[in-house]
């Protein structure tokens, strides 16, 4: 009997079409199915360990959907789970990353400012010659001290992202439309994606729900917003510093549930997608089957599940790495056989094999949170105006917002959105002047001395 290799290949050149189509659905589906069933035994019982350790969790919103999970887990061993119910289930997940996300978002740039403020209430040494003279050197030498671009280009952009802000709305504004100009050619869900991060990150982005689906969060950010970071006192300096400790916690920890919540949930529709398909189960399918039933009655009873389950996971070693090896081989058909044999697929009666495959790519592709049915425009390529259209957009969302936040708000989103965008610059002059300038046209005492302790922190670290 052939291995899937082998059929992979004969199939890529459409011999024996019909035959060797469901062979390959089948030996594909099989291989993802016993995959998602391990990874989610090993996953699930890392949250019900994480909890056990912990307590219950705090946060209401994560705990209710947690317990929605368990019951979605409940249902996929009876095998009551449609694929309706489980796409429902991950939007829910997706759509409350998406506010956690604004959260962390908004946070990161009162956090940028309450860093700026801090050293008005220190009285720490400062010495002026350093930050005038040495600090660009030191900066300059970090910066070159590496060979690979990758790394030159990501310190670069740490460094601008800490150094003051002192540039024009115009100046900053072309900097954006240069990077834009970069992403001419650019398929249209790259161009997406760029905007889009660019918009989340200066906390253009609101999602549903945003006001009313964590109120705490949004009556620390609403505080957050309406601070006169102009004129803070050391009382309302700590007060706010402790809200912003207090949220960027609780969301960072949020964010890391919903990432392990939203893997599992890819594995179980993976599972569902894939067991119509799948030659059956095996004995690491019924051992993780075992796992995670045992897991689910603890977690719905409020039971216990024994340690001996730690010694069932041996018998995954190796298996994920050798399932992953043949599917690696393999995966190649699924994404070139709809556009090289589109007729005979409609023929062969496994369109709906196909694009069930289709989606467990993307369900096993390590992005949690991939869009499945996304913009059927989203790999062509526009023309130039498209992305200068987008760029158009943003660059009048952002005129808008600095039109009536403080000039502190202005500042810290500049500074993030430019540590974002494409290196612009062309040579290592133009960097060290770039330094030179931001460090010069500073004259906030404050925003010095933080400047130079964060550009040190991130220099040794």
């Amino acid at each position: 009997m052939k291995d899937l290799n082998s059929i992979a290949s004969d199939l890529s050149r459409g011999r024996d079409f019909n035959n060797n189509l469901d062979k390959y659905i089948r030996g594909m589906s099989s291989m993802y199915n016993g995959l998602a069933y391990i990874k989610l035994s090993m996953n699930y019982y890392t949250v019900y360990d994480m909890n056990k350790e912990q307590g219950s969790n705090e946060d209401q919103l994560y705990s209710a959907m947690y317990s929605e999970f368990n019951d979605v887990v409940r249902r996929l061993l009876d095998k009551s789970l449609s694929v309706s119910d489980i796409e429902q289930f991950r939007q829910k997940i997706i759509s409350t990353m998406d506010v956690v996300i604004a959260f962390i978002d908004r946070l990161r740039i009162y956090e940028h400012i309450l860093n700026r403020v801090e050293y008005r209430f220190k009285d720490s040494d400062f010495d002026s010659s350093y930050y005038n003279t040495y600090l660009t050197n030191d900066l300059m030498h970090y910066i070159l001290s590496d060979k690979d671009n990758v790394v030159i280009n990501g310190k670069i952009a740490n460094i601008i992202g800490q150094l003051p802000v002192r540039i024009s709305r115009e100046t900053f504004f072309e900097h954006i439309r240069d990077a834009f100009s970069l992403y001419h050619g650019a398929q249209k869900g790259t161009i997406d994606d760029f905007g889009y991060s660019l918009r989340t990150t200066a906390m253009l982005c609101e999602p549903d729900n945003f006001k009313c689906l964590i109120p705490d969060m949004t009556d620390i950010i609403d505080q957050l917003s309406a601070a006169d970071y102009s004129s803070l006192d050391k009382h309302e300096y700590e007060k706010l510093y402790g809200l912003l400790k207090t949220g960027a916690e609780r969301m960072n920890n949020c964010a890391d549930y919903y990432v392990l919540l939203a893997s599992m949930v890819n594995d179980i529709y993976s599972i569902v997608l894939s067991n119509e398909y799948s030659l059956g189960d095996n004995s690491e399918t019924e051992l993780a089957q075992e796992i995670i039933s045992k897991i689910n009655q603890a977690e719905l009873n409020e039971g216990v599940v024994s340690e001996e389950i730690l010694d069932k996971f041996v018998l995954f070693e190796g298996k994920q790495e050798r399932i992953l090896g043949i599917i690696s081989q393999c995966d190649y058909c699924i994404h070139e056989l709809p556009d090289s044999f589109p007729e005979q697929i409609q023929e062969s009666g496994n369109a709906q094999g196909v694009e069930s495959l289709n989606i467990i790519t993307k369900l096993q592709s390590g992005s949690d949170f991939v869009q499945l049915h996304g913009d059927k425009d989203y790999s062509t390529v526009p023309d130039d105006s498209y992305a200068d259209g987008v760029c158009d957009e943003i660059i009048t969302e952002l005129s808008d917002m600095f039109g009536h936040v403080s000039i502190q708000v202005r500042r810290a989103v500049m500074a993030t959105l430019l540590s974002q965008l494409p290196v612009f610059f062309n040579n290592t002059e133009e960097i060290q002047s770039y330094i030179n300038v931001a460090l010069m046209q500073c004259s906030d005492k404050a925003e010095q001395k933080a400047t130079v302790e964060i550009l040190k922190s991130i220099m040794e670290g």
